[in-house]
């Protein structure tokens, strides 16, 4: 009798899913993923609500970067077992690289309420604040979520990331030479520490760059061509111009191949956003007569004009708090979009004016969460200046500084930037000159439109005279003039001086 009960349980349907769901778990975390989907879909094809394997599925789909198949398998999951924090935190993961910030943290907030303090809620939570540009928040939540689990190795490459966004570069350098001298191989902190002053990086970051391995798998081409950008800036960095400049010109002919289309349509775009923007007569670019409790000061400028340091300098104002590059203006614009019932844009200047109203509302409510007590919130988002004229209409006290900067050292960083993603024309210096004299077209268009709350800045001024500079910003936003010392602001002034003839014969070819 004993033997039999004994080759029933082993012959059991339920014992034998549960070993087969096993087996896809390790198949799984050993990257063998192919094997794993084979044993989950075969699993769902018999059990077709079987939580585990919808789950494993669509862990599966996210380690492969197919974040939308995944939600769906994770949804159903959740929607079968509601109170499982473990599929709840995984799919408020996934909402997070769709983009669906707001949805992410709902999700996490009741995983959180059914496992408090538990380490992977904590780690999601901190990358949630991470995208929403709240970076004190996700320094705080990645340190106690590392406290938790001291292998959460992706919560330590975060916290450098949002120390480096706070300019606590010191103490980023340690958290990510502390990640290369654990694995000479860590391709993601031998990225970061070449985008760190050399004078606190003891680390030949070069030497390392050249002994990795070539990538291999899903997005292994993108990862090379990280590294690419990551030695060329390493050689910038030792004066080792002229291989500098090739590895430049390398790492982006492997990128602008494949965002040809994209940087075409996007350019056509932006022509007929300045020309329509030069087209609209005074009326409709009226100022809203009305007081905030809080100004929104938006610094604008192309990448790597110096907008973070600006932004750095006045926060430095009495009353003054940094919003960074803070979505509040898209989740307004969505927002608005959707309770009207349209089809979802991203850009203000599609807003319907009738609509301003309830952007309005919108913005405002989320501007007095982010700015707390605040008198003026910041944001330096570039892809703003589209918006520019409609923001200066429909948010009241709105103010805006522009910075300028070089045209031939905006160019070179801008070149050297491998970005996370947009941006297509960053890999093809042509099209780079040409978005640089879009923007500063922009800019002076809403200048001269706007002279009473607008104020156009030079990166060059701004290093020889910060103070000056701060002046001018605390005039405009009716603030108090800091006192005290400044601290030391970096000078990237004349970057492009040693690859001025290389960067010529680029762009004649």
């Amino acid at each position: 009798m004993k033997s039999d009960r004994v080759e029933s349980q082993a012959t059991s349907p339920l014992l034998e899913a549960h070993a087969r769901l096993r087996e896809a778990e390790k198949l799984r975390q050993a990257k063998a993923l192919d094997e794993a989907q084979a044993i989950c879909a075969q699993l769902l094809k018999a059990h077709p609500d079987y939580v585990g394997a919808l789950q494993t599925l669509g862990l599966i789909h996210a380690d492969r970067r197919e974040h939308e198949a995944a939600r769906q398998h994770l949804s159903r999951a959740a929607m079968l077992s509601p109170r499982d924090w473990k599929i709840l935190t995984a799919l408020a993961g996934t909402y997070l690289k769709l983009g669906a910030r707001e949805m992410a943290m709902r999700t996490l907030e009741h995983a959180q309420k059914l496992k408090p303090g538990d380490a992977s809620v904590v780690a999601t939570l901190a990358e949630i604040y991470r995208e929403e540009r709240e970076y004190e928040l996700a320094c705080s939540a990645y340190q106690q979520a590392y406290a938790l689990d001291p292998s959460l190795k992706a919560m330590r490459t975060g916290l450098g990331w949002s120390l480096t966004h706070l300019g606590r570069l010191d103490e980023a350098a340690q958290v990510f030479l502390s990640l290369a001298r654990d694995n000479p191989q860590d391709r993601a902190a031998l990225v970061a520490i070449s985008q760190l002053p050399a004078s606190i990086v003891d680390l030949n970051v070069l030497e390392r760059l050249d002994e990795l391995r070539p990538s291999s798998g899903k997005g292994g081409e993108e990862l090379d061509a990280t590294i690419g950008f990551a030695r060329a800036a390493a050689l910038d960095r030792a004066g080792r111009h002229p291989e500098a400049w090739n590895a430049l010109e390398e790492a982006n002919k492997q990128v602008s191949r494949a965002l040809a289309d994209n940087a075409s349509k996007e350019e056509e775009s932006r022509s007929r956003h300045l020309d329509y923007l030069k087209r609209l007569n005074d009326q409709a670019t009226k100022l809203i007569a009305r007081k905030s409790a809080c100004q929104s000061l938006f610094i604008l400028g192309p990448s790597r004009s110096g907008k973070t340091t600006l932004e750095r300098l006045v926060a430095l104002l009495p009353g003054a708090r940094r919003g960074y590059e803070n979505p509040i203006v898209e989740n307004a614009i969505r927002h608005t979009f959707q309770t009207a019932g349209l089809v979802t844009r991203l850009q203000l200047v599609e807003l319907p004016g009738q609509l301003d109203e309830l952007f309005r509302e919108t913005y405002l409510a989320e501007l007095k969460e982010r700015a707390a007590d605040a008198q003026v919130f910041t944001n330096t988002h570039p892809a703003r200046i589209v918006d520019a004229w409609r923001l200066a209409m429909a948010v009241p006290q709105a103010r805006f500084v522009f910075v300028k900067r070089d045209v031939h050292d905006l160019a070179l960083r801008i070149f050297m930037k491998h970005y996370r993603s947009g941006h297509p024309y960053a890999y093809d210096l042509a099209a780079i000159y040409r978005y640089i004299a879009w923007y500063h077209a922009m800019m002076d268009e809403t200048a001269r439109r706007y002279p009473e709350i607008v104020r156009i800045i030079s990166y060059e001024d701004m290093i020889a005279d910060p103070r000056r500079v701060l002046a001018t910003v605390a005039d405009l936003c009716g603030l108090t003039r800091a006192e005290g010392a400044i601290p030391a602001l970096g000078d990237d002034r004349g970057a492009a001086e040693p690859y001025r003839a290389a960067m010529k014969k680029s762009f004649n070819s």
